[in-house]
């Protein structure tokens, strides 16, 4: 009767430790999979005029470099941070944080564009 019983509880005890491990390898395979891309989005005003510019910077490959330049050709002349924002999230990237381009002039300082910093999860 003990040995059943020491029989039924190594048992169990192996099977929850190999499912445990087992667990552990999906998910280190999932994390393997998941990368985070990130863009640099500068949008400033262009002078005497209400449409922006836009500077997308997605990284320094060659395949990025390009995309980038794509981008931004595409957002320039959008007339609100808006519409770049919500065209960025709508090809899947998600904001991140927000900088004030500000300069100095003759003392005067003012905003001069913001950044946003966009984040995008793929899965290769």
């Amino acid at each position: 009767m003990k040995k059943t019983i020491c029989f039924k509880l190594l048992f169990f005890t192996l099977l929850a430790c190999n499912s445990n491990l087992y667990s552990q390898t999906q998910e280190t395979e999932k994390m393997k999979e998941m990368n985070d891309t990130y863009a640099y989005v500068s949008v400033s005003g262009k002078i005497f005029s209400k449409k922006l510019k836009v500077q997308v910077d997605l990284g320094d490959t060659d395949e990025q470099i390009v995309k980038g330049k794509d981008l931004s050709e595409l957002l320039t002349d959008k007339k609100s941070y808006a519409s770049v924002l919500n065209f960025m999230v709508s090809e899947g990237f998600e904001l991140t944080d927000t900088l004030i381009l500000s300069e100095t002039t003759n003392g005067n300082g003012g905003t001069n564009g913001i950044v946003f910093i966009l984040k995008k999860k793929t899965v290769e």
